[in-house]
């Protein structure tokens, strides 16, 4: 079970919204955006649990990395 609080979800759906705004697009819902985010952490989690196999929560500094890859990927251009 992956577990984050509604408050960091919350701090990665504004900087998803900063993002959409300065690439010019539409805003997604918050519940549309929570799918995209806990793929994201999992993913993190995952390559992180390798070496941390016991550990349930995500820490703060994963989510920060996925909080960083949302800045910074919102993009226009249509992937082929």
């Amino acid at each position: 079970m992956l577990l984050y609080t509604e408050k960091q979800m919350d701090v990665a759906y504004r900087i998803d919204c900063k993002a959409r705004t300065k690439s010019g697009l539409a805003w997604i819902k918050r519940e549309e955006f929570r799918p995209l985010y806990e793929t994201l952490v999992e993913a993190f989690m995952v390559a992180w649990n390798e070496d941390n196999p016991y550990v349930d929560d995500a820490p703060d500094f994963l989510l920060d990395a996925v909080n960083d890859l949302l800045e910074g990927t919102i993009t226009t251009e249509e992937l082929q």
